[in-house]
């Protein structure tokens, strides 16, 4: 009986107060980002992959001062092209047992979603006077939607990468971020990614 009146002392206002929405959004925090891959591939012979473009949505909570968990709902999409003629540094030529013709490179759209589970460790953490620096480490389920050498398929990757935090007004902030996506067994043109995007967190 004294066990339970000591967690009806302290555990029942400690529940209220986590269950209470001003004390929940304080820790929560949502953010959208869009920008381009820098990188992605690698490409295959005769074929070259467009920069495209990257989206990203995310929710995540602050677990401590330096630490926040962050779940990602990401797009990336860009074109696998044939490499011009022009550009090739050696003639192709079938008949001498030269190098297959660019004309059967398998080209079109690639195109990659994922959800993915990230930490977030503020090495310098954002404030109203300054920028702030942080890390980022994550894993999650890729699903491979469109490419023009294999069928939809699913992808577990991981990713790491960096950002920097510009604080604004109350918890809003401004960030640039970098990640490396590498996906296990996919095909060549989208076994890795390289996303830079731009966004806002509240």
């Amino acid at each position: 009986m004294m066990r339970f009146g000591r967690f009806a002392l302290i555990g029942v206002p400690t529940l209220i107060l986590l269950l209470t929405p001003s004390a929940a959004c304080a820790q929560r925090f949502v953010a959208l980002a869009g920008g381009t891959n820098v990188a992605q591939g690698p490409a295959l012979q005769f074929q070259s992959l467009s920069a495209g473009f990257a989206g990203q949505a995310s929710m995540g909570y602050r677990v401590t001062p330096r630490l926040r968990v962050r779940f990602d709902a990401l797009f990336s999409h860009f074109r696998a092209v044939q490499v011009p003629m022009s550009r090739l540094a050696f003639p192709t030529c079938l008949s001498c047992g030269g190098p297959s013709s660019p004309a059967v490179t398998p080209t079109g759209p690639v195109g990659v979603t994922a959800l993915t589970v990230n930490e977030l460790i503020d090495v310098f953490p954002a404030a109203e006077a300054g920028p702030g620096v942080y890390l980022i480490a994550g894993g999650g389920a890729y699903y491979l939607l469109q490419n023009p050498t294999a069928p939809t398929m699913v992808r577990f990757g991981l990713s790491g990468g960096a950002g920097l935090e510009l604080g604004l007004r109350g918890n809003a902030a401004l960030f640039f971020e970098a990640r490396y996506h590498g996906l296990i067994n996919a095909p060549a043109d989208a076994r890795w990614l390289v996303p830079v995007t731009v966004g806002i967190r509240f």
